[in-house]
């Protein structure tokens, strides 16, 4: 019988040389590492093997603290990489520690998710880890028990990126691997896979057992078709941190600072502060530079960036660091490299790109016309009442126009900067700015040319996070506390949850349309559209004249 062991298996980008697939730790420290040229199963392959130096054990120090006994605990990692080339395919199968002995720039990132949306079953993932591309949480790694599927998870297709999946290959798939032909007669066997850049997965430890599991990792690439109800998780990808087009992209924003180029560039609110109270001034140091103001925009990021502009570095902003404190003087997420405060959107070798919280991500064109869509139909959506039109004069600010309109208009009740507190939300958050007529939870903001339109997608994703929270009817008691403070009619008829969101957005120098928001802007509204009305509360964007 044909034994397997489950082992971690890349893609790799095809080049004629299988050294220049090795990593600069396994080239460079040729006294620990040996490599060899070997066959497995007929096809020509690389070995990289080795057992490093001792290594300090990275819990020695806290027992020292402890007992102030000092010894020197050490570990020792033996670890292996086989880059094999299978056609005009180069995989490599690591064991131990050995995908660091792979040259991180030749990974083919998207291996792991391709051949996951060709075989699993969505109805049988068990976990999932998410980066979010504008949603309240940065990284979020869930686990359903069983059963429940891949949407049990809340995940929201158009505006995550799915880094990692765990789950059982659909029954009608056929992947005819070595562990699936020795397991095929057991009862109740479903082949299990974990997938990320490479696949964690049960290979033969036989060559010719190996060759033919390579070959039919091949041919489900090549043949199969993408489960349509996966298919949205190919719609993002994150660009690694090695990836070449990183210099491209990066000069493509310093052109967009310097005021040249073509892309759109602007203020956004780094992801950690999608929650808590709002921000009321900001605090930081830019190359030698304070930034102390309380309307963070474009100009106070780059005015200290004239000589790193021109040589071409990004240095000052990712050393220079921004706050943001509430009217108390309390940081309401901490200070973060000036660069997570920058969103940018580039076009790159006929795709397209945005810089978001620090970091770069590929959009596809089934995402960039799903976020269209989506947000043009939440912009047609329009409650059955109008607010007054907003003076620039006589209301500068957001305050100033809130009070004015609940003085003018008795139906809606000013709760801006009024806080709910909640068990997750200790520091509070804010609602609604305004609540209105028919009990919906009225956010309001002013954009223009000047701060540019990415400060929305903060306003799109607080409003999310606020609906979101207040539908726990615990945390949407304390919310009906605060409107009683206020009103106790208006609490009487509260109901018990919210019966709408509606993102109330003045732009002071020409109309707002879906066309003049950020892809990144768009993403945080349609996140919200999506979930929100999966929960039945209905979304609004109104356009303040």
């Amino acid at each position: 019988m044909d034994l397997t062991r489950r082992v971690s298996l890349y893609r790799l980008r095809p080049s004629e040389d299988l050294y220049a697939m090795r990593s600069d730790r396994a080239i460079l420290d040729d006294h620990e590492f040996i490599t060899l040229r070997v066959v497995v199963g007929g096809l020509p392959a690389l070995l990289v093997a080795g057992l490093p130096e001792d290594d300090p054990a990275e819990w020695g120090g806290m027992v020292r603290s402890l007992t102030s006994v000092d010894i020197d605990f050490r570990t020792r990692t033996a670890s292996a990489a086989l880059f094999i080339r299978c056609g005009t395919e180069v995989y490599a199968v690591t064991f131990g520690q050995g995908w660091r002995l792979i040259r991180e720039s030749r990974i083919d990132r998207d291996f792991g998710l391709q051949f996951a949306v060709r075989v699993l079953d969505p109805d049988e993932i068990r976990q999932i880890t998410r980066w979010a591309l504008s949603a309240k949480s940065r990284v979020d790694r869930s686990s359903v028990p069983g059963g429940q599927g891949l949407w049990a998870f809340g995940l929201r297709e158009h505006a995550e990126l799915v880094r990692q999946l765990t789950g059982y290959v659909r029954a009608e798939v056929p992947v005819e691997l070595s562990h699936v032909r020795k397991m095929r007669n057991r009862n109740n066997f479903r082949l299990r896979l974990e997938f990320g850049d490479g696949v964690r997965m049960p290979l033969s430890s036989d060559g010719a057992g190996m060759a033919a599991d390579l070959a039919e990792i091949t041919r489900v690439l090549r043949d199969n078709t993408i489960d349509p109800r996966l298919q949205p998780l190919t719609w993002v990808r994150r660009i690694p941190s090695r990836d070449d087009r990183r210099a491209a992209l990066e000069r493509a924003v310093l052109d967009l600072l310097s005021g040249v180029g073509d892309g759109e560039v602007g203020i956004a609110y780094p992801a950690r502060y999608h929650e808590g109270p709002p921000v009321d001034h900001f605090r930081g140091r830019i190359n030698g530079t304070d930034i102390d103001t309380p309307d963070l925009t474009l100009a106070d990021l780059t005015r200290p960036l004239l000589d790193p502009l021109s040589t071409g570095r990004l240095d000052a902003l990712r050393t220079g660091r921004i706050a943001g404190y509430d009217e108390q003087g309390q940081t309401v997420g901490g200070d973060l490299p000036a660069l997570h405060w920058i969103a940018a959107e580039v076009e790159h070798e006929e795709t397209r790109c945005v810089l978001l919280d620090g970091d770069w991500y590929e959009l596809g064109d089934e995402y960039i016309r799903h976020v269209q869509t989506v947000t043009e139909r939440a912009f047609a959506h329009t409650p059955n009442w109008a607010l007054p039109a907003w003076d620039d004069v006589r209301m500068p600010n957001e305050d100033t126009y809130n009070r004015h309109v609940a003085r003018t208009d008795p139906r809606f009740l000013l709760l801006d900067k009024n806080l709910v507190f909640t068990r997750a939300h200790r520091r509070g958050f804010e609602a609604c700015d305004l609540l209105g007529p028919g009990n919906e939870l009225v956010h309001v903001k002013r954009t223009s040319s000047r701060t540019g339109s990415s400060p929305l997608s903060h306003l799109f994703a607080q409003g999310l996070v606020a609906a979101e929270t207040l539908t726990d009817p615990r945390a949407w008691q304390d919310f009906t506390t605060l409107v009683a403070n206020r009103s106790p009619e208006r609490a009487a008829r509260l109901g018990h949850r919210p019966s709408a969101i509606v993102y109330a957005i003045h732009r002071s120098d020409r109309l707002l349309t879906p066309d003049t928001l950020f892809t990144f802007a768009r993403s945080a509204l349609v996140s919200a559209w999506v979930t929100l009305t999966t929960y039945g509360i209905p979304v609004y964007v109104y356009v303040i004249p």
